[in-house]
């Protein structure tokens, strides 16, 4: 497989939108869509977290990817999907249905696999497995490090985290072209420092408190940017000099200052309360059906009110 570059910027995380009955709400992210993508480097779909990944079959996961080709065709950036189930064969699986829908779609846009390795195979062996996938998945994968997942895991593993010799080994791969990090600032130098041979290796903050506290050269996958996809475009050309107008003028610190300061407080209130606060408040906004979600009740009350007092304050509030 010839080698693929990443997108570098805004990696958006939108939820993953459903109707009153439980199925996939196609206008609902038409519109999330249609509200991010001019703003975004790329879309991920289906993750672990806001996108409720863990309860998606292999169906609903084709059916979002799609929706999204078919949404984005006029518009094509870069797509990521997580392919990650319970067990290698599973991610085989999924990965090979997603690879022919893709194919059917012919979407124009660069499409990768995301994939959390550690869910379902050890450090050991994981260059050999993604040899091996390579030669069936047909698109580039970008690793997932999340370590809160594998804690969550029934079964102990001896470590949550990819190991850093191992990613060094996994860098040097055709097959695999960045990864999405969440975990301790000096982890993620090590990681960066681990792939270092390889410039155009992408490694993303998973967290966005982490990009806006230290922003990495690659850019942040954000869930917050479906909220306010405006001032997160503003802080990643800030930080990642992706604006091709380098005119400095005389409030643009400040800007930049306050969008910092907006997309922190926001984060402080949606961490709490998660996906079920976030899909409340896209509903109220008419961008989503339905803020039906598979996870566990959830409070949101308090929460919903404060982010909406927030965004209206900010004008990133108001009905479509």
């Amino acid at each position: 497989m010839q080698a693929v570059t990443g997108p570098r910027g805004l990696i958006v995380e939108p939820i993953t939108p459903y109707t009153k009955v439980g199925a996939i709400d196609g206008p609902g992210l038409k519109r999330l869509l249609g509200r991010v993508s001019s703003h975004a480097q790329g879309i991920f779909l289906a993750s672990p977290r806001a996108g409720e990944g863990r309860n998606l079959d292999t169906a609903q996961r084709v059916e979002l990817l799609e929706l999204a080709v078919q949404i984005l065709a006029q518009n094509p950036i870069p797509i990521m999907i997580w392919v990650t189930r319970d067990t290698e064969e599973e991610s085989r699986r999924t990965t090979i249905a997603l690879k022919k829908a893709a194919e059917r779609r012919r979407y124009p846009g660069d499409l990768f696999w995301v994939d959390t390795p550690l869910l379902y195979h050890s450090n050991r062996g994981l260059p050999g497995l993604y040899r091996a996938l390579g030669s069936v998945a047909g698109r580039p994968y970008i690793l997932h490090n999340d370590p809160t997942l594998i804690t969550g895991l029934s079964r102990p593993l001896k470590r949550n985290n990819i190991r850093t010799a191992v990613l060094k080994e996994l860098a040097g791969l055709d097959e695999i072209t960045g990864l999405i990090f969440y975990g301790s600032l000096e982890r993620a130098h090590n990681y960066h420092r681990a792939c270092r041979r390889r410039p155009k290796f992408r490694i993303y903050d998973g967290e966005e408190s982490s990009f806006l506290d230290h922003p990495s050269t690659s850019g942040v996958v954000s869930v917050g940017s479906v909220l306010a996809p405006g001032p997160w475009a503003k802080i990643i050309e800030s930080s990642l000099g992706l604006s091709a107008n380098k005119k400095e003028y005389p409030d643009h610190l400040q800007q930049i200052w306050e969008a910092g300061t907006y997309l922190r407080s926001m984060r402080d209130i949606y961490s709490g309360a998660g996906v079920p606060v976030l899909k409340e408040i896209l509903r109220e906004m008419g961008l989503i059906e339905s803020s039906y979600h598979t996870l566990g009740p959830v409070d949101t009350g308090k929460a919903l009110e404060r982010l909406k007092e927030l965004m209206m304050r900010f004008g990133d509030y108001g009905r479509v």
